[in-house]
């Protein structure tokens, strides 16, 4: 019997108890116990089942779980010798993720990290009973009136619970850098820098009541900004080899689960659409999206892979720069032919360099998950960079066209659309495009369709407050392209077709346009309405729009 996709949840206990798929990652635990290292970090693209293993390691190792054991029958780790086995359910832990704490100003992430600092202690609090503790700062801690030694607060704790269960505790911190890397969009990087920085030293250097830090996030903030005083810290890279197969799907984990599915005969194509990451040199698959192909009942192939975050920063980035350094041109290089050269990769990343040094950029997309090395990077020097896959290549189109729109008033071009003004509407259609596109190169293939798409999706999605705009949604017999939908009256609906013109026929190309939406019935959701036909036929920068 196949088993039901659990993609809604990070809870380990919860996936193995519903009898939901899951990949076996559980000699990760097996390594870690090996592992001599005090305090381990694992940098890896979001979605690639950091919380999960975090999760995982959690409910084997924390003596609240002392009846865990079930969690793990027939795993691999049960298979170990029994010196793995007498760890489990051993320790104190303490699990914290910094993912919810991205505020726009330093003094709302302080209050953020006071509550999840008085939800632990508050969990703990039976540490109190032991004479040792600090009860006034405890009080301080729960009743979120603590300020000076904040940042403390965790060692405290780890201190606390090692006093009274006479057991080394083990710290799993879970994103560690999703509130620095937002604290750099908002402009207080230095505040949160410091903030870390202390939190880090006091949990996790020469910390004798710890028995093992863990830590995940997505990038390897600088030595000098963040690890320079907890330099025990060992840190895992994605062009290391150990570990390298514990996140994200290995190509023979993808073949066996594609197989338990009825699905072998797809592996070529879920290959083109989701493979290509190099982990050292281990081929890794994004796990979200093959978890996601899986559970669609169609089992369509599609960017599953999206709004994962971190994008404003990326976009910040390329549009600060696009008219002051090259970096532009490598960009166009990056998305017309697929990747990007001569990259020294920067694994300790200086964020304040990330205006003025591509190499640090260009590794941020790396760490991000949105470019890989092209083959094995030994020495990490003058690499290729590629996209990884299709479902990034989309990703990266979609993203990319968006960012190049923001000088234009797209309020003016949906006001076009609502008074039927369809000659202004294309006129500065083909102007916008005409002018935009000579920062990017529209590629002269397929891919060039998903690239006008984003683009006029982009645009009419900007402070629009008189259609519902949606794409790639079902209606009559198929799939349209872009549809609007009135949410005021007397304004007409639309369907708009793209066609990419492989020749210079744009008359033809449009006629097959206006036959599809009428064949596949595309107005169906929109019937109610005055309904406007719109195909839009391009070649490069050249377009052709008409309406009906």
């Amino acid at each position: 019997m196949k088993k039901e996709i659990a993609t809604g949840t990070h809870d380990f206990k919860e996936i193995i108890e519903t009898n939901s798929l899951y990949i076996d990652k559980t000699l990760f635990i097996k390594e870690l116990i090996d592992d001599t290292s005090k305090v381990v970090c694992f940098p890896r693209p979001r979605r690639f089942g950091k919380s999960l293993n975090m999760s995982m390691l959690d409910y084997y190792f924390n003596r609240e779980y002392d009846d865990s054991e079930y969690l793990f029958k027939g795993l691999n780790i049960n298979k170990e010798e029994d010196k793995y086995l007498m760890e489990m359910n051993k320790y104190p832990v303490i699990s914290l993720s910094l993912k919810e704490l991205k505020k726009d100003t330093y003094q709302e992430f302080i209050d953020k990290y006071k509550t999840l600092m008085a939800n632990l202690y508050l969990k703990y609090k039976i540490v109190l009973e032991n004479s040792n503790v600090d009860k006034d700062f405890y009080n301080r801690i729960i009743k979120k009136e603590e300020e000076s030694e904040l940042a403390d607060s965790l060692s405290y704790l780890v201190n606390y619970l090692k006093e009274y269960y006479n057991q080394e505790v083990i710290v799993l911190l879970d994103e560690y850098d999703a509130p620095i890397l937002y604290a750099y969009e908002m402009d207080y990087y230095d505040k949160m820098i410091t903030f870390i920085k202390q939190l880090f030293v006091t949990t996790f250097k020469d910390n004798n009541n710890l028995r093992k830090g863990i830590i995940t996030g997505i990038s390897r903030i600088s030595k000098e900004n963040l690890f320079s005083d907890a330099n025990n810290i060992e840190v895992y890279n994605m062009t290391d080899s150990r570990y390298s197969t514990y996140f994200g799907f290995t190509e023979n984990e993808v073949k066996e689960v594609l197989k338990e599915y009825d699905l072998e005969n797809t592996f070529d194509d879920v290959k083109k659409w989701y493979d290509g990451y190099l982990f050292n040199k281990t081929t890794i698959y994004n796990p979200i999206s093959i978890l996601k192909y899986l559970k669609n009942e169609d089992h369509e192939l599609m960017a599953y892979w999206t709004n994962t975050g971190g994008v404003g920063l990326l976009k910040n980035l390329i549009y600060n720069i696009k008219n002051k350094t090259n970096l532009l041109s490598e960009f166009e290089s990056l998305i017309n032919k697929g990747y990007v050269e001569h990259v020294d990769i920067d694994l300790n990343m200086d964020l304040r360099n990330l205006k003025g040094d591509p190499n640090t950029v260009w590794t941020l997309f790396m760490f991000s998950g949105y470019l890989t090395p092209r083959e094995y990077a030994g020495n990490l020097k003058n690499v290729t960079l590629k996209i990884p896959n299709k479902e990034i290549k989309d990703n990266l189109i979609k993203m990319s066209t968006s960012w190049f729109i923001i000088d234009y008033n797209g309020n003016s071009m949906v006001k076009y659309l609502t008074n039927s003004a369809i000659d202004d509407f294309r006129n500065d259609l083909e102007s916008i495009v005409l002018e935009t596109f000579s920062y990017l190169d529209v590629p002269g293939n397929s891919a060039s369709e998903a690239f006008y798409h984003a683009f006029v999706m982009g645009l009419l999605r900007v402070d629009n407050e008189y259609y519902e705009v949606t794409s790639n949604r079902e209606s009559g017999y198929g799939r349209y392209d872009v549809m609007l939908k009135p949410k005021v009256k007397d304004i007409p609906a639309y369907i708009i077709e793209f066609k990419l013109v492989r020749d210079n026929d744009f008359d033809n190309v449009i006629e097959d346009g206006f036959k599809q939406i009428d064949e596949m019935k595309y107005n169906e959701a929109i019937k109610k309405y005055d309904v406007i036909k719109m195909v839009i036929a391009f070649k490069g920068k050249k377009l052709k729009l008409e309406t009906r």
